[in-house]
Order: structure tokens, then sequence, then C-alpha cells
């Protein structure tokens, strides 16, 4: 599959920017294409070691010039090309130090090399046989002690994620990564970030049989930094990352990030028109939240087309809508406040309050889900309100209460010219004038809350249900709202 790829940049240092034209739906991972330096059209290989950004591309391993966020360009690599003839990726073991090259042996199959300096400068290369296995694109763990990589041919399908345990300066046996990670297709270009595996994949049901990026957790409960724990690797959730990251028309792959720069750099055949490189910025980290759920109305039937704005500070940051089938995604930066806004003609506006503190979840992008029932308006017809207030004889509202009159307040200050009919029904007791009288004191803590909130353009009437008796002592109240031009 030859295609013309170009090199994206994430950064997590830049301010929010418009998202390119060509996403129906937008997230708090807001994008934007900007010049960087012309590559060629196979690049591939992205590593960062000590904080330089390598690539390999027309049979050269690269290194990238540049200075702050200004990228120069990229020139052929003097050091470990030299030492090791055919280099084609360079990594760095986070504990000894030593560097791990790959290369092609005379079959054109990818080897293993581990390039160590001693204490005089010398250089020594040593072949890492790895059970015979090719070793493409390898990662390490922040201890060292785990190493994960892409092989071809002994997995599911064409190339899958395996592992390697270090033991006494020694990798052991690798281990397939499992069916949770691999698929019949290809899983490739793995890197690890935190203690999350970022990897490419076109075998994920989502991935539509473009490469795709992709992340898990690499343990599920137990862990220390990111210490994988064998017995627990590859059983967490596959997660796909943002849609800023992933193409649905492309293929993107090979993310790694440099996260004292606070950059991530991931490829991507979006653009084949010509050869240009882009970089891609986006608004915070890549750790983040996705909010999913499902709008319905109050008959449970999918509300498609739905509004879904989330606003920080009165501002949008990002929007959506829903499909037929009533879902809707957004991908929201983690440890923020949002209001969340559910939007639809002939509907009243929901509101919702959203925290997006993680906590310990399992997967890069942790998930948080929002389900909403929304009321159609129906002009002319009674809307019903029950349990409004607090138990017993409590004249003030709860916090179902005004959550439940939240909808019909909003709705009022976007229309604010409607007439609001109100009459409320207290059947606290068997005796009607109590009754009456607690619902001529709720009835207050309605007009305050109403005259307070809205406009005086809004006509408002109350009326006490009461008056002509209230004893079925049922221990509830029912407000009856009806709502004219």
């Amino acid at each position: 599959m030859k295609k013309t790829f170009v090199l994206l940049l994430a950064s997590a240092l830049l301010p929010l920017l418009p998202l390119h034209k060509a996403y129906a739906q937008v997230s708090a991972f807001s994008a934007t294409n900007q010049n960087m330096a012309v590559l060629p059209d196979d690049v591939n290989n992205l590593s960062v070691v000590d904080g330089d950004l390598y690539c390999y591309a027309s049979g050269v391993l690269l290194k990238a010039q540049r200075i702050g966020e200004q990228m120069l360009g990229f020139w052929p690599d003097t050091v470990f090309a030299r030492a090791v003839e055919g280099t084609n990726y360079v990594v760095r073991h986070p504990s000894s130090g030593d560097y791990y090259l790959t290369r092609p042996d005379k079959k054109g199959r990818s080897q293993l090399v581990r390039y160590h300096i001693d204490e005089k400068g010398r250089v020594k290369t040593k072949r890492e046989k790895m059970g015979g296995m090719t070793v493409e694109h390898p990662t390490f763990t922040a201890d060292g002690r785990v190493m994960i990589f892409a092989s071809e041919g002994r997995g599911r399908g064409g190339y899958d994620l395996w592992f390697s345990l270090l033991e006494k300066g020694k990798w052991g046996k690798p281990v397939n990564l499992g069916d949770r990670i691999n698929t019949e297709g290809d899983e490739i270009t793995p890197s690890i970030y935190g203690d999350c595996l970022l990897f490419a994949s076109n075998g994920q049901p989502e991935s539509d049989g473009y490469l795709s990026l992709y992340s898990t957790r690499l343990v599920s409960e137990r862990r220390m930094g990111d210490t994988a724990v064998v017995l627990q690797l590859g059983r967490c959730r596959v997660q796909l990352l943002p849609q800023e990251l992933n193409d649905p028309d492309a293929d993107d792959f090979d993310l790694v990030v440099d996260t004292a720069a606070g950059y991530g750099y991931w490829i991507s055949n979006r653009d084949s028109s010509d050869t240009a490189s882009l970089f891609f910025s986006f608004n915070g980290s890549l750790d983040g939240v996705q909010l999913w759920g499902q709008v319905l109305d109050l008959l449970q039937n999918r509300l498609e087309n739905v509004r879904v704005v989330a606003l920080q500070g009165g501002h949008q940051v990002c929007n959506t809508a829903t499909d037929q089938d009533g879902f809707y995604h957004l991908y929201l930066q983690a440890n923020q406040y949002y209001e969340l806004s559910y939007q639809l003609d002939d509907y009243f506006i929901n509101y919702e309050q959203v925290n997006t503190a993680k906590g310990s979840t399992e997967y890069l992008i942790g998930e948080a889900r929002r389900d909403v029932e929304m009321s159609k308006l129906q002009l002319g017809q009674r809307l019903y309100f029950n349990d409004l207030f607090g138990p017993d004889a409590d004249v003030e509202l709860s916090d179902y209460g005004i959550e439940q009159l939240e909808p019909l307040i909003q709705f009022l200050l976007d229309n604010p010219y409607m007439r609001v009919s109100m009459t409320l029904y207290s059947d606290l007791t068997e005796d009607a004038s109590f009754n009456s009288l607690l619902t001529a004191q709720r009835l207050l803590t309605l007009e305050n809350l109403f005259y307070r909130r809205l406009p005086s353009s809004v006509g408002i009437h109350t009326e006490n249900g009461c008056l002509a008796g209230c004893d079925n002592a049922t221990g509830g109240s029912r407000l009856i709202v009806v709502i004219e031009k």
C-alpha cells in the first residue's frame, strides 16, 4: 500500500485553535495545521531520544533540528547510522542508558541491535536474537523491565505486538500481548506514554481497514509508575484516540510523545496531494475524558441531531450532534468543569454540569456517560412536575425539584415573550385547609424563583390548586404548567 504520508505534530502547549473544516464533530482537542519542514513521502519509524526526534525516510535515518516550537528541518544522522549500517530506528533504554537500534538483515527481516558506550567512550554493538523473531519499533516501560515491539509472522495477523521481560540483563522469550490488542489485521508502531501503550491498528472494529491510533493501560490494577506486571499486560480496554488524531479516511500511525517538550508526533496520509509535511496542534494533553451518552424523549424515543455543546465560563469549547440512534461523543480535557447543553428544536434545552476528574481509570482516555431525557415543548398542553419540594411540609425547593424546573426556566429565558400558567397541588395530609396553606407558601417560593430568574416580559400566572380541596393524603406535590404564546 504505497501512499503519501505527512508528519504531524501535536502540542500540549499551544492555545486553542480552530478545528480543520474536514471534521464534522469538534472536541476539546481542537486542531489546526501549520507549516513544517518538508519530508519525503515514505517517512516512518518515529522516535524521541533525549528530546530529539528521529525518523526514517528514503533509506536514511534522519534527526530533526528545531528551536523551541519552530521545526527547522531534518538532517541525516551521523552517529547511529555510521556505527550500525542500515539503522532505521533508534530508542534509548531508560535504566541502562543503552541505545537500541533496528536494521534489516540480508532478507529484509528487522533485527534488534544493542548499542552500548562504555566508560572510555568506546562503542560496542550486540545483536539481540529475540528467539529469531523480527523486531520493529521497540519501546520500553519507564523502569526498563519490559520491552514491547511489533513483529510479523507469528501472531494472529500480519503484525502483532509482543513483549519481553528483562531478567538478569537478558531479554526473555517474547510473549504475544493477546487478543484484546492483537487482531487479524496489523498492530504496529507501539509507543509508551506514562503507563499507557499507544499503537496503531487496522484490525480493531473502528478502524474500517485504515490504520488508526489506539491506547490502552499497560496494567489493570496494580502498578508502580509504569512498571508492568507480566500477568496483567494486555488485559485493559483498548480505546480509540480522539478524531483529531484519527482521520476516518486516512492511515494514522506512529504516535510518539516528547513529554519534556510537550509535543506529540504522528504520521498520517490525510493530505496526499503533495509531499508537504504538516504539524497539527491540540489544546491540552493527550490524557482526556470521552464523554458520551444517549439522548431520548420522555417516551424513550431516540433523538437525532440534538446539538450537544460544552461550555466553560460561558464560552463554547466544543460541540457535536447525536447520531440516528441518539448517541453523542465528546472528547474533553481531564480535571476540568464543563456545562453541557442539549438543544433540539421544539424541545426544552437540558443543562448538565460535568466534572472530568478521572480517578483510577484503566485507559488513556477515561470515560464518563451522561444519558439525557428531553421534554418536548407542547404549547397549550399540560406539563407535569412532581415532588419539587423537600420532605414533609418543607416549603423550599429540593435539589431534585430545581433540577426539574431548570429546563423550563432556560426555555423561558430563550423565549421571553411566553405566558406561563402554573397550578400547584400539595396532597400532604387529609386536612384540606392545611394543604391549601402549605400550597400557598410553596407558590411564593416558586414565584420568587421565576421572578428572580426570568425577565418581566414573561407572563406568569400562579394558582393554588388546593383552594377547592386537597385531601387525598398521597404525601406528594404536583405542579401543572401550561405555556402559551
